[in-house]
This record gives structure tokens, sequence and C-alpha cells, in this order.
């Protein structure tokens, strides 16, 4: 079977209307190549579409504490307080809460999420959504995740953001593609991300197209509340 959907390599978000248009087609299987053009230069946002506040995941808001996180999470998805697990993160210094659920809009398969809380002070301070778990018994089909990816992207075109800080469609690795990425006009950020994807990237009449990917097809979101100056532990410059 295979799937065709339009993923916009675009350096700047134009209107929404503009940002769903064909500007490159991208035929998309998680296993088979997908097909993308370069990046093209965009309209500026049409004023009318509503803000988007980068603020945090549902009910998880971006300062909260590991106990606030704790409360809201076993409510909004519906799981028990023994279904967080927690972990360390030993380069960056930071907690990670994860929570695993059965099925997560828009995509009707397994999802973790990972609540994010800062090295200095221990609030929330990133949110990241994953689908296509590696050890899940029930993983994502993969036609369901770009259906998945290209209905969040949508959904997040349909927002104003920061002045040249929207984009999409952008390869970032070998298998990586960035398919959104915004800013608000405060601190906050938002990625959309398909991962484990194969496609075929044409520049300047040359077509070049990445290595089979090596693991299970995954999509992501990065809800951030600092993207300049993350929470993290860090070496404090002239130390050494």
């Amino acid at each position: 079977m295979r799937m065709k959907v339009i993923w916009n390599f675009l350096s700047d978000c134009p209107p929404r209307n503009a940002l769903l248009a064909a500007a490159a087609s991208l035929n998309v299987l998680f296993a088979s190549p997908v097909t993308a053009s370069a990046q093209q230069p965009a309209k500026t946002t049409q004023p009318e579409l509503p803000r988007y506040e980068v603020t945090g995941f549902r009910d998880a808001r971006f300062g909260m504490t590991e106990q606030d996180v704790r409360a809201v999470v076993t409510k909004s998805l519906g799981i028990k307080p023994g279904d967080i697990a927690s972990s360390t993160n030993p380069v960056e210094g930071t907690t990670v809460l994860t929570a695993r659920v059965a099925s997560l809009d828009p995509v009707s398969s397994p999802a973790q999420i990972a609540y994010i809380f800062g090295y200095a002070t221990k609030k929330l301070i990133q949110v990241n959504v994953i689908w296509g778990d590696d050890n899940s018994k029930d993983p994502a089909a993969p036609d369901a995740l770009i259906t998945a990816g290209s209905r969040l992207e949508r959904y997040f075109a349909g927002f104003t953001w920061r002045k040249d800080a929207a984009r999409a469609g952008i390869p970032v690795g070998e298998n990586t593609v960035v398919l959104f990425s915004g800013e608000d006009e405060k601190k906050g950020a938002v990625r959309l991300i398909a991962d484990g994807v194969r496609y075929q990237m044409q520049r300047d009449g040359n077509q070049t197209t990445s290595p089979e990917p090596k693991g299970p097809p995954k999509l992501i979101i990065n809800y951030i509340a600092d993207r300049e100056n993350p929470d993290i532990a860090k070496i404090e410059k002239g130390k050494f």
C-alpha cells in the first residue's frame, strides 16, 4: 500500500491555505522514500489567525511542581499514579515523569508522554509526546502516523506564530523531518517531528535519497517552555 500526503518544505510559515498548498509532494510510507523539494520563500502569516502560546500539554502547565503534574496527569489521562514512572537525566540534571497510555488522539495506538522538570527550579519545563514506542506490543500503523502527522501540521499551521519563526517540512537528519516548528511571542516553542522515515530531497535539480531507517517510525511533539535558556545543568563559563 502506498499513501500520498502533502508536507510542505517552507522556510517561513505563510497563511494556512498557502502552507497547506502543494509546495512539495511527499510519498510517505515510513518504509518507502519521501519525495521533498528544497525550501521555498513564504508569505507573512495572516494576522487574523489566533496566536498560539506554548503553556504545556493539556492540563500540565509549565511551572508546575512534580506533585502538581502527577495530580493533573492521572485525571486528564485517566491513569493510575502507579502508571507514572520517574527517572533522571544525568547529563542535564533533570527529572522525567513518563506516562504511558493505550491510545492518545490523533493516533489510536499506544503513546508515552514525558514531563521534564528543570535542574534548578524543579518545575515543569518541557513535555514530549511520542507515538511509536519501540517496546510496544501494539505499535502504531505507519499510515496512522502519516495521517496524524498531517493533521497535527495543519492544526499548528492554523495559528499565528512569532514573525519568521514558523517553518514546516525541514529534514534535520538521515531519517528525521521536522514537520512543523513554531515559536510563540514569549519564550515557548513547539516542534512536530517524524523520525524513522525515508525521504527524497530535490535541490537545484539534484535528488538525494535518505538511507533505510534502522528503527520503527515515530511521531513526536516537543512543547518547550524556554527555547533559549532551558533549565538544565550547565558548566559556568570560565570554570575551565
